[in-house]
């Protein structure tokens, strides 16, 4: 059926009479290939890729990295990569295909033009000038910038919304089953995806709530971990969030 459905797709594509648009990229550099529409909530759907087509039709490897798939094409010419996206129910929502023009690396090399000398002796003058009103006025600004700061920790902490995190899996398919479940248990499961720099991974968050106090968190947790039998912790949501 999803073959069926990828080859109406290309008929439809190809009926149009418009040749489509490829985006130029470099050979031999890494090309991360994603839905816009529908990354930023890629936790709620299933991405599955067919491998890309690069000249002569022939199949480039290529990773999968959460939501994201990448190639690096090494030879110059055309690649294709096509995308069908599903729900939680394995419904195909949509169909996508991304085009892509491998091209050779360019260098440009730049050539400085001489410096006058008055430049060079105005320049150095500049840099020589005393710099004390600067330093005024930079103080001033730091302090300025430091209230501002005091004052923004200081509402923060009154309008602070709490979480309950259930489990975090690098995996969405494992989060997606602890979110199953707790849906059946009758709770308000969500999942949030969570970018970590350390180890440049995303992280998905099994979640319950958004509380405006810490003391209704915490019964409620402790009512979640009677029904669930797992430790659950408190977590503050971003501001984004509330």
């Amino acid at each position: 059926m999803q073959k069926l459905t990828h080859l109406i797709f290309i008929i439809i594509l190809t009926s149009c009479g418009t040749e489509p648009e490829f985006q130029e990229v470099m050979i031999n550099k890494t090309v991360k290939v994603f839905s816009q529409d529908y990354h930023n909530d890629a936790e709620n759907y299933t991405f599955k890729w067919e491998p890309p087509v690069g000249p002569s039709k022939m199949v480039v490897p290529f990773d999968l990295k959460n939501d994201m798939l990448i190639f690096s094409p090494k030879l110059e010419g055309d690649y294709q990569i096509h995308l069908s996206i599903t729900d939680i129910s394995d419904e195909v929502i949509a169909e996508e295909m991304f085009y892509y023009r491998a091209i050779a690396e360019t260098i440009e090399v730049a050539i400085a033009k001489p410096i006058p000398e008055e430049d060079i002796t105005k320049q150095i003058s500049t840099v020589n000038e005393p710099k004390k009103k600067t330093r005024a006025k930079t103080n001033i600004n730091q302090q300025s910038k430091t209230r501002k700061k005091q004052n923004k920790k200081s509402t923060n902490i009154d309008n602070v919304h709490y979480t309950i995190q259930v489990a975090a899996w690098p995996s969405l398919e494992h989060a997606r089953l602890d979110q199953l479940k707790l849906i059946e248990e009758g709770m308000d499961a969500y999942i949030q995806r969570h970018y970590r720099n350390e180890d440049d991974q995303v992280w998905y968050r099994v979640r319950i709530g958004n509380f405006k106090s810490k003391e209704k968190a915490s019964i409620v947790q402790k009512q979640i971990e009677s029904i669930t039998h797992a430790e659950t912790w408190l977590d503050i949501l971003p501001s984004g969030q509330k």
